[in-house]
């Protein structure tokens, strides 16, 4: 599983101007360029799996967070997932959703994270991601995760 920050991470890159501080903007410039490096380098050699609410997910990041990037551009991106046959896509069921809701509410983590992690659980072994809630999902789920930026964001 890649995480959908780190999709928008290696998608948008950073602006100087919205940035207050010179080492901030660096700081996520190496981000960008790191998690780039990631798609191009690792990326092409995975089998990845993905619930397809993560792909909704990464469009609405894309396109309505932050930075944002044109619709159209968001939109090529996303018909590149649900074309891309090493990308596994699996549906979310109202079960995911159930079991979704109560590690939400047992471990103070987001639903959508467990959204895209759910599904897709019982056939990977490896997150990767920059989201420090994954450390704890990792633990519960013994999944091992990855960071390719080396930097954490609490989300």
């Amino acid at each position: 599983m890649i995480d959908t920050e780190l999709w928008s991470i290696a998608k948008k890159k950073p602006e100087r101007k919205k940035f207050p501080l010179k080492e901030e903007y660096f700081k996520a410039l190496e981000a960008h360029e790191k998690a780039r490096d990631f798609f191009t380098k690792i990326f092409p050699k995975l089998k990845i799996y993905m619930s397809t609410l993560q792909i909704a997910e990464i469009y609405h990041v894309l396109t309505f967070r932050g930075t944002r990037i044109p619709k159209e551009e968001a939109l090529e991106i996303i018909k590149a997932i649900i074309e891309d046959e090493s990308i596994v896509k699996v549906p979310v069921s109202l079960k995911h959703v159930e079991d979704a809701v109560k590690e939400s509410i047992k471990n103070n983590i987001h639903v959508w994270d467990y959204l895209c992690f759910i599904p897709i659980k019982d056939y990977i072994d490896v997150v990767y991601t920059c989201d420090k809630h994954f450390i704890t999902i990792g633990k519960c789920y013994k999944v091992e995760v990855i960071n390719p930026i080396n930097t954490w964001i609490a989300i």
